[in-house]
């Protein structure tokens, strides 16, 4: 991920450089891709670049004032707290201690395409945005990723674990699938 300041890239546009708001939070991303696309994220907006641009391009400052435009210059909002980072840390202590497991490391990082990950090296990283998310769908995504350390697919025995532990499981899969953040 790579973020630029607004007052630098626009500082290269010129005086045909377009109005951008310098209080908006744009994230700029570099990706495989061959076109240039925006969306909106709690408190700002994402702008997706081919790799071979530079975020400095008159055309991406250009772009990035016709998307606000459309999007109509204000970042949707970031959603209330329901859970805490410290809420979640003891869920993980506490499920893990039922099942008999002991992640090495828990951390946070703002993941936008998935809730939690789990490594080889029984490493757990959640998303930050999980406190945007009621408690019950955050304790889905704990016992799931704690799972992982036993289970490291979606399989059978990853199914049956998660049935074990939490017989609701996939009611609350699919709520959490509904929500867009």
């Amino acid at each position: 991920m790579t973020r630029f300041s607004l007052k630098k890239l626009l500082g290269r546009g010129g005086k045909a450089a377009p109005t951008i708001p310098s209080d908006l939070n744009i994230t700029i991303r570099r990706q495989h891709r061959r076109s240039l696309m925006m969306r909106p994220i709690p408190g700002g907006f994402e702008v997706y670049i081919p790799r071979w641009m530079r975020p400095d391009n008159p055309t991406v400052t250009t772009f990035i004032a016709k998307s606000l435009d459309k999007f109509g210059n204000q970042a949707p909002p970031i959603p209330p707290t329901l859970t805490t980072r410290e809420e979640i840390t003891a869920m993980v202590n506490h499920w893990a201690a039922q099942m008999g497991l002991q992640p090495k490391r828990i951390s946070f990082r703002d993941m936008t395409r998935k809730w939690g990950s789990c490594s080889s090296r029984d490493n757990i990283t959640l998303s930050t945005r999980l406190t945007w998310v009621e408690p019950h769908l955050a304790e889905y995504v704990v016992v799931h990723e704690l799972v992982h350390l036993r289970v490291f697919n979606h399989g059978k025995d990853f199914k049956d674990m998660m049935s074990q532990y939490m017989p609701d499981w996939k009611t609350r899969e699919q709520t959490l699938h509904a929500i867009r953040f």
